[in-house]
This record gives C-alpha cells, sequence and structure tokens, in this order.
C-alpha cells in the first residue's frame, strides 16, 4: 500500500484538490440554482398576494363605483364596471390557477366559494346599478339591506389567510435551502483553502523534483542513445523535446535502413553518418546494423553467385540432353554455352582421344571452338603434356593465368586482334579421370565461382562425352553385328538354297536309279 502512495501519491493529490475544485463549483452552480428557485418562490408568492389583492380591489372599486353613483347619480361615478371587474378578475382567476398549479397549492372549499361569491357579488351590483339608472330606489334598498357582503366578506378572508400562510411557509423554506446552501458552499471553500493549498505546494515541490530526476534521465538518455543507438558527435544538452525527438528519429532511422536491407537495397547509408562520427558508432547499433548489412550483402552476392551456378548447370544439362547422341554437336554446344554464360570472348574445348592400334597412345583433339557468337572450324592435336592443355591435361588441376604468355594466343574479332586478359584450363574429369579439357579466354578475370561453376559444369559435359562416346562405339558395335547378322542370314539362304538344290538332284539320282533298277529288271524278265 506504501509503495502503491509513493508512486501515485501526485496523482492522489490532483485528484482530490480537482474533486474539492468540483465539488466547489457543483456547489456553486447549485446555489445559483437555489438562489434562483429561492428567488423565483419569492416572485411567485407577491404575485400570488397581489392577485388576490387585485382580486379584493377589483370588488371594492365596484363597490365604491356603484355607492358613489347611487348618491350622486352621475355616470362618471361609474368609473369601474362590473364588466371591467369582471374582465380582470378572470384573468386573476387564471393566474391563481397557474400559479397554485406551480406551488402544488389547493383550496377545495373556499377557493371555488371565492370564485362563485365574486360571480354573485358582480351580479348583485349590477343589478343594483340597473334600479338606480331606472329609479327604483326601493328595489336598491332591498338590495342593500340583504348586503351580500357580510357573507362574502368571512369567505375571503379563511381563503386569504390559508393562502397567506402557506405563501409564508413556501418562501421560509426556499430561504432556509439557500442559506445551508451557502453554508455548505463556505465548508467546502474552507476545505480548500485548508487541503487543496498545501497540497499544490506539495505539488509544485513534488514537481521541481521529478523535473530534476527526468533532467537527469534525458540526460542519461541521451548518453545511451549515443552509446547504445547513434552518436552524431553533438554533446550539446538541447531540451527533452529534441532529446525525446532525436531518439525518436534515431530508431525511425534504424528501422527505415533496416527495412531497406531486408528489402535488398544494399546501397543505403545510415543518414547522419559521417567520416568524423563513423569511428564513435563502431559498437553501437547504427554500427552493428552497417556491419549486418556488410554481412547481408555478402550472404546476398554468395546466394546469387550459388543461384547463378545453379541456374547455370541445370541450363546446362539441358543442351547436354538435347545434345548427347553427337560428341561433336555436344561439345560445341556446351563449349557455346559456357562461354557465353560466363562473358567470354573465346572458348575451346579438346576431348582425349585413343590412337588407332595402340591403346597406350592417347592425344588430345580440338573438338569445338566457339568466339564472338560464331562457331570456329579448327583442326588441332594435342599431344599429352604439350603446351599448356597438355600440362593441365597432366596435371589434373585447373589452369587460370592473368599473365597470358606472348604470342599464346588472341582474340579475333572486326576490330583487330587483341591479347586476352584471363585465360582459364579446366579440366573436365569423369570418374576421377580427365576426359576433355576446356580453355576460356576473357578480356576479365574470371572470379572464384566462375572457375568453381566450370569446373562443375565440366563434370557434367565429361560424363556427356564419356556417355556419348560409349554410346557410338555402343552404336558402332550394333551396326557392326547387324551388318554380320546380316551377312549370316544371306550365307544360310545360299546354303538353303544349296541343299534345296543338293535335294532335288539326289531326288533326281534316286529317279533314274529306280528306272535303271526297273529296266534292268524287265530286260531280265
Amino acid at each position: 500500500m506504501r509503495r502503491f502512495l509513493n508512486k501515485h501519491l501526485i496523482s492522489i493529490a490532483i485528484y482530490a484538490v480537482s474533486a474539492l475544485i468540483l465539488l466547489s463549483v457543483t456547489l456553486s452552480f447549485y446555489n445559483q440554482k437555489v438562489m434562483s428557485d429561492a428567488l423565483e418562490t419569492q416572485e411567485q408568492a407577491d404575485m400570488v398576494m397581489r392577485v388576490s389583492e387585485n382580486t379584493l380591489l377589483n370588488i371594492r372599486q365596484m363597490d365604491i363605483s356603484g355607492r358613489g353613483y347611487a348618491l350622486i347619480r352621475e355616470d362618471g361615478f361609474l368609473f369601474w364596471s362590473v364588466a371591467n371587474a369582471r374582465r380582470e378578475n378572470r384573468e386573476n382567476f387564471k393566474t391563481l390557477d397557474s400559479l397554485f398549479a406551480i406551488q402544488d397549492y389547493s383550496d377545495p372549499v373556499n377557493y371555488p366559494k371565492l370564485k362563485a361569491g365574486f360571480k354573485k357579488y358582480a351580479d348583485m351590483y349590477e343589478e343594483m346599478v340597473e334600479h338606480l339608472k331606472n329609479d327604483d330606489l326601493d328595489a336598491y334598498k332591498a338590495i342593500l339591506r340583504n348586503d351580500f357582503g357580510r357573507t362574502f366578506w368571512p369567505i375571503n378572508d379563511a381563503f386569504t389567510n390559508r393562502l397567506y400562510e402557506f405563501e409564508e411557509k413556501l418562501v421560509e423554506k426556499a430561504q432556509e435551502r439557500y442559506e445551508r446552501a451557502i453554508f455548505q458552499n463556505t465548508i467546502v471553500q474552507l476545505l480548500l483553502l485548508l487541503i487543496g493549498l498545501p497540497t499544490l505546494i506539495f505539488i509544485l515541490i513534488k514537481l521541481r523534483k521529478d523535473e530534476k530526476n527526468r533532467t537527469a534521465l534525458l540526460i542519461n538518455l541521451r548518453e545511451n542513445n549515443k552509446k547504445y543507438l547513434f552518436n552524431d558527435g553533438d554533446n550539446r544538452f538541447r531540451g527533452a523535446a529534441k532529446i525525446l525527438n532525436g531518439s525518436i528519429e534515431n530508431l525511425k532511422k534504424a528501422a527505415n535502413y533496416v527495412r531497406k536491407v531486408a528489402s535488398g537495397e544494399f546501397d543505403v547509408e545510415w543518414e547522419g553518418m559521417t567520416d568524423e562520427n563513423r569511428t564513435l558508432n563502431d559498437k553501437n547499433l547504427a554500427g552493428q546494423l552497417i556491419e549486418m548489412k556488410k554481412q547481408m550483402q555478402l550472404a546476398d552476392m554468395e546466394n546469387k553467385k550459388r543461384i547463378w551456378s545453379t541456374e547455370g548447370l541445370s541450363k546446362l544439362t539441358e543442351i547436354i540432353r538435347n545434345s548427347e547422341q553427337d560428341t561433336k554437336e555436344l561439345t560445341f554446344e556446351a563449349t557455346k554455352y559456357i562461354t557465353q554464360y560466363l562473358n567470354a570472348q573465346q572458348g575451346s574445348l579438346f576431348i582425349l582421344i585413343q590412337d588407332e592400334g595402340d591403346e597406350n597412345e592417347k592425344h588430345l583433339e580440338l573438338s569445338a571452338a566457339y568466339a564472338f557468337d560464331r562457331r570456329k572450324f579448327v583442326d588441332k592435336k594435342l599431344q599429352i603434356g604439350q603446351g599448356l592443355v597438355g600440362q593441365t591435361y597432366l596435371e589434373r588441376e585447373t589452369l587460370l593465368l592473368t599473365e597470358i604468355p606472348q604470342n599464346y594466343t588472341f582474340i579475333r574479332s572486326g576490330l583487330g586482334d587483341s591479347t586476352p586478359t584471363c585465360l582459364a584450363i579446366v579440366p573436365m574429369l569423369y570418374n576421377e579421370k580427365v576426359q576433355a579439357l576446356i580453355e576460356l579466354a576473357s578480356f576479365k578475370k574470371f572470379e572464384d565461382y566462375q572457375v568453381r561453376f566450370l569446373e562443375k559444369a565440366g563434370e557434367y559435359v565429361a560424363s556427356a562425352i564419356a556417355t556419348t562416346q560409349n554410346n557410338e562405339k555402343t552404336r558402332v558395335l550394333l551396326e557392326q553385328m547387324q551388318q554380320q547378322a546380316e551377312e549370316m542370314r544371306a550365307q544360310e539362304e545360299e546354303l538353303r538354297q544349296n541343299m534345296e538344290e543338293l535335294e532335288a538332284t539326289q531326288e533326281e539320282m534316286r529317279r533314274k536309279e529306280k528306272m535303271m533298277e526297273e529296266k534292268m529288271q524287265n530286260a531280265s524278265d
């Protein structure tokens, strides 16, 4: 609990002061409403009193007007007619009905009697004025002797007394609510003063202390930002906004840098990195990301080389498969493709040939030559160990030269003759034996991965050459066997015909012998 209070003390203090302020404001609005209600209640009570008095005044004015007219008999004394009294009190009673509904006041006994008594009083005076105008004093006096006022005024007094008592109580209650609200507001103001002022002083001290801690934290953030993220070499304290925005910008730079590197944009540079601050960022995130980019770039290059080699060998396999019926065609297509794939200017392929009549004697024979997108027809034979090609055959290792011996070879084109910059002679091995050699000449040095590709491609071509040569030998043997079989079939046919002729001769001899025997037998008989 104590740990929670220490952690949230400022928040609790602010909430407490805010609650007191809110309570004070709420009470202020409440007091304003209470005052407004009290004033409205007072105004309603005053209006009820005025309207009630005005109602009675109408009756009195009507009475004075009628009695003056009875004494003087001049129309000028009829200043307040019964019609005026009726109209005024009709409006007065409407007002009273509305006010009573608002105040929730009800007098079911006296109020209806008051209304009925006023109507009766007005009717009586209207009749009395009519008798006076007709000079019927007896009728006037008869009505005057039965004065209705003696009955009406007690009803009016009962209604007025009850109404005044209700209005006084209503005003007293409104005044009490107002005074109670003023008292509550005073208490809250005192609490706000006693609690809020010390709390605000405490918050101010706490905020100053937090400001110092925050400044120290920001300085620490700036130093760690330089140490672990990116150091621009600027040691000035530029305020919280600059430090925080700098950290955010550095993180954005890191995210953007990683995103571009991940998408293969290896030419991206860290924004803000200069020769002056590069050494300051060797160990932080910026330096590590730059190093990561270098490693990823190397890995990407190796991957591209691997893909390049794989695709090249796959295409070479397809070419070999389409050309494996003929050694000459196979070696040319392979030489052409390898020369073009490595952007070399000239390529030659020598195959190992067994000398006729001597199984131990072999030589190297140029089987295919290709230069500047053209097939070259050149007859060339090399003895084992003769020249660079013959020596490479004996050593069975790739020969890569960047200094070509004088007059060794020229790359001939329509622009003239030029000595190549790089020469590669690769033995093509099959079953650990050199089956052929390929010689490539180029104006650019062959990279290590290209040499490895040549060696691997040499295994494919050597295997295909061996297979093709074996197929050709097998085809020759098969043709020889077929020819021998044809000759044997012809001999068999000739022998069969001779046998048939022999049998026919023997049959003829047996027939003749039989005829001789028959003749001899006939002769003896």
